[in-house]
């Protein structure tokens, strides 16, 4: 007998199959041209019966009984496996919870995650959070949650596993790059109260602006912020974009207006169709023109690289980066569409709304260069000490870092088809950390409402959404092709005498494993050091950023820091 899902005959089967085809079509293929639409019908509804007869053996032969619900969920699901990896289907309670995220007030662990290499991925722990205290870093993979694995899941589901009351907890298996064995958290969830502007004065003519994320008040509170600096007496500002994953396009606007002239083409956004292909300008005169370096990282995504992207191609700002970083190359416009059917009812029988997530366009900067899957390469790379980034972020102090400086490997070393849910019969007693993190209110950023931002029909940016296929893979690859810094500042050994820098990529875990652990010296955000001297040295000695002796350490490797020099040190 062939079975359906309850309030579900045959016939409506079939009719959600054609529904789900015709809408796959033009997802797909677009439309076809009015001479072919004859023959292309002819085709959906051969497609619409094969799904049908497929569903109908699942039905009624599948060794199991079947979720039918989930079934069809799956099969949307899978169409947009052959897109890219923002596009997404979103059940009732996915669009519901994204609508929630945006009251900015909720509760979690305080990371922003993403999936890479089809792996659930912790990009960013936020300064401060519940995550970064007990010790997770950039580029962990979360391999399990609350003891299920994440394979296969959605990021919509894994924010909904990871949110929660505070004071709750929620436990984590996490696959790092160079340990040996998994390594194991247990958080407890806070508080996370959202702001997105921090400023203070730096020195006494530096000022310094940290923007967390782009919401509907960024560049509101980041003109006051600069306002307040000057009354201060700021000649310079720094602005620190590190691990800003994103937020609303034209928050990115206009923040790039109050730095550029009125008139200036901030960014373009091209789609397959006409309304998707759009120049924005700036709208009115810039707040000051007062000397500015940028602050990015791996971390620093879509609407940050908007940012970066339109000050850099102007020459309006020194783009200070990290030595092999590039930004993270999310370059790419989503759309929310709410969609009238659903396969769920609420509590009157009244269909519950579901919603469509989209790519529609993708981002120029004003120079016409494409940020999505290249990044944005610094003007200035810096090399940091180990692990001063992550050291940064378990401090949860501002003027904080992005991520961990470690060039990870293009393609993660861990594999599915290799993890059984068990430690491999490795012992992980002496290596693998167990940590339990409490926090009350956190003044920080939060990773889930980063993950999920506001739903919008005119091409807001939508930062860090669901299912990636795994054709998408080679996208880490592709930012190989993009240009090298202008100049790279080398660790300064006086103030790291002993630190060690992060190892080459190529060199390989077993030999990472093996080398030797150091002493770090006191505690020095050396990313922002690095900017405070190059301002300081523009400031007051009217040093350009580039000259190649700005803001060079006076003891430092030169062999480690790639120059050309021979000798191993050097003292001014």
């Amino acid at each position: 007998m062939f079975l359906t899902p309850k309030g579900f005959s045959p016939k409506k089967i079939v009719l959600v199959c054609t529904l789900f085809i015709v809408f796959s079509s033009m997802l797909v293929v677009g439309l076809y041209a009015q001479n072919a639409r004859k023959a292309d019908d002819e085709r959906m509804w051969e497609f619409a019966a094969l799904f049908a007869e497929i569903y109908k053996n699942i039905d009624e032969r599948y060794v199991e009984d079947v979720d039918k619900k989930k079934l069809l969920e799956g099969a949307l699901q899978g169409m947009f496996l052959t897109l890219d990896q923002h596009s997404q289907y979103m059940t009732p309670d996915s669009l519901s919870q994204l609508e929630k995220d945006t009251e900015g007030n909720f509760s979690g662990i305080g990371i922003h995650i993403q999936m890479k290499d089809g792996v659930l991925t912790c990009v960013a722990p936020m300064p401060g959070s519940p995550a970064a205290k007990a010790g997770m870093k950039p580029w962990d993979r979360i391999i399990e949650i609350d003891g299920k694995k994440t394979e296969l899941i959605s990021l919509t589901d894994a924010v909904k596993k990871l949110t929660g009351p505070a004071g709750t907890t929620v436990k984590l298996t996490v696959y790092r790059e160079g340990e040996p064995e998994w390594l194991h958290f247990e958080l407890v969830r806070g508080n996370i109260k959202v702001d997105s502007v921090y400023s203070h004065m730096l020195t006494d003519d530096i000022g310094y602006l940290r923007i967390s994320k782009f919401s509907d008040s960024t560049s509101q509170d980041l003109a006051k912020a600069i306002d307040d600096c000057r009354q201060k007496g700021a000649k310079g500002f720094i602005l620190d974009l590190r691990f800003n994953t994103g937020g609303l396009l034209q928050e990115a606007i206009s923040v790039s207006n109050l730095f550029l002239p009125k008139g200036k083409i901030i960014v373009s956004t091209k789609g397959r169709i006409a309304s998707q292909n759009q120049k924005y300008f700036a709208q009115n005169d810039p707040v000051t023109d007062l000397p500015l370096i940028v602050l990015i990282n791996r971390g620093s995504a879509s609407a940050s690289e908007i940012v970066t992207g339109a000050l850099k191609d102007y020459n309006r700002a020194c783009i200070v980066g990290i030595k092999g970083q590039r930004t993270f190359g999310k370059g790419s416009v989503q759309s929310i569409q709410p969609l009238n059917n659903s396969f769920e009812k609420d509590e009157n029988g009244n269909t519950r709304q579901a919603g469509l997530r989209l790519t529609t366009a993708h981002y120029f900067t004003p120079s016409e260069v494409k940020i999505d899957k290249i990044g944005i390469t610094p003007d200035i790379a810096v090399e940091l000490p180990k692990d001063n980034e992550t050291d940064l972020l378990k401090l949860g102090m501002y003027g904080d870092p992005g991520q961990n400086e470690t060039e990870m490997t293009t393609a993660s070393q861990f594999q599915w088809k290799n993890y059984n849910g068990k430690d491999d019969g490795k012992s992980t007693e002496s290596a693998t950390t167990s940590a339990t993190s409490e926090t009350n209110d956190l003044q920080t950023t939060s990773a889930d409402e980063a993950t999920n931002p506001n739903p919008n029909k005119d091409g807001d940016d939508e930062d860090m959404p669901s299912l990636i296929p795994s054709a998408l893979k080679k996208s880490d690859d592709a930012k190989t092709t993009a240009a090298e810094p202008k100049r790279i500042i080398p660790l300064d050994r006086e103030l790291f005498p002993k630190a060690e820098v992060e190892k080459d990529p190529k060199m390989g875990i077993t030999a990472a494993l093996t080398s030797p652990t150091v002493e770090r010296s006191k505690f020095v955000d050396y990313q922002l050091k690095v900017a405070e001297r190059l301002m300081e040295n523009k400031l007051k000695n009217n040093v350009d950023f580039l000259d190649k002796s700005s803001a060079m350490p006076a003891k430092f490797d030169e062999i480690t820091s790639g120059t050309k020099e021979t000798s191993a040190t050097k003292t001014n």
